[in-house]
């Protein structure tokens, strides 16, 4: 958005989801605007779509875009439709930060320090803090370009892994308590109401990050957190440790996509239903694996 403005665009960023208190410490976290469900879509001449594996990812801003506002999507997921009337899609990009670093520099804008700093939480957070496979030399080169642009490494690790609430310790001690295994201690279940924390102010960006649990137990191969909506249904967050164990096309045939070692999808059947069905799938995957 700075880089654009930069260069005499007028930008706005729209969100329907509000920003994760997370990233309160970048700067420009307050131009986000959020988008109620009577807000008027704002008229535009393109809309560009971010990290987005599928266009309902986009939300209300796709749907009820001014007629004539071409769209154009940029992504780094595999199972990405290439929809859009420009489809940029590069699985083999660690994080669509990489692709924005590259854009930015193709068009001759500027990255400044705060754009340099938001892009390093791209790379970092989408490679698990350059620990897994899409981890690339790439990445790397990247990440050094945004330090010698004034991106900051120490203030991001202390705001994202250094500043715990006590709520999501409570939180994770549940969910370590919560979670089942199957297949020899390959596979891994987290399976949560849609009022799991309510009572210790947890949110869904606390209950979004307990994947991280399941999928970092001793032998597990692969992990889904099985999360209910308050407006019903279900949302099941895959993670696995193998390539061999793809994910992405488990999900894709339910609906969703994402990565090799991290998807998702939905359903509309309750979590304990959906639990109870993804079980032996995710039991034929690991033995398929080896």
């Amino acid at each position: 958005m700075r880089g654009l403005r930069g260069l005499g665009k007028s930008v706005r960023f729209v969100n329907e989801a509000p920003v994760p208190y997370v990233f309160d410490f970048l700067e420009g976290r307050g131009e986000v605007e959020l988008l109620g469900p009577d807000d008027d879509v704002p008229a535009c001449d393109l809309l560009l779509g971010l990290d987005a594996g599928d266009a309902s990812r986009l939300g209300r801003v796709y749907v009820d875009r001014p007629e004539g506002c071409k769209l154009a999507n940029v992504d780094h997921h595999a199972t990405n439709d290439r929809y859009g009337d420009v489809a940029w899609v590069e699985a083999d990009a660690s994080s669509t930060g990489e692709m924005v670093h590259a854009l930015l520099l193709a068009l001759g804008a500027e990255i400044d320090t705060a754009s340099a700093q938001a892009l390093l939480v791209s790379l970092v957070t989408d490679t698990g803090r350059f620990s897994y496979s899409n981890t690339t030399p790439n990445a790397f080169e990247v990440a050094a370009d945004l330090l010698r642009r004034g991106a900051n490494p120490d203030l991001l690790f202390r705001e994202l892994y250094g500043s715990l609430p006590m709520r999501v310790l409570r939180l994770r001690a549940r969910a370590a308590e919560a979670i089942e295994l199957s297949a020899n201690g390959k596979v891994a279940l987290l399976t949560v109401p849609s009022d799991f924390g309510a009572d210790i102010d947890a949110d869904v960006d606390d209950i979004k990050d307990l994947i991280d649990i399941a999928i970092g137990l001793e032998g597990v191969m692969v992990a889904a957190l099985i999360r209910g909506l308050a407006e019903g249904g279900t949302k099941i967050s895959l993670r696995s440790k193998s390539d061999r164990a793809d994910v992405a096309v488990f999900s894709q045939q339910r609906g969703g996509g994402g990565h090799v070692r991290a998807s998702g999808f939905s359903s509309a059947d309750g979590p304990e239903a959906v639990a109870a069905a993804l079980r032996p799938d995710l039991e034929a995957l690991v033995a398929s694996a080896g």
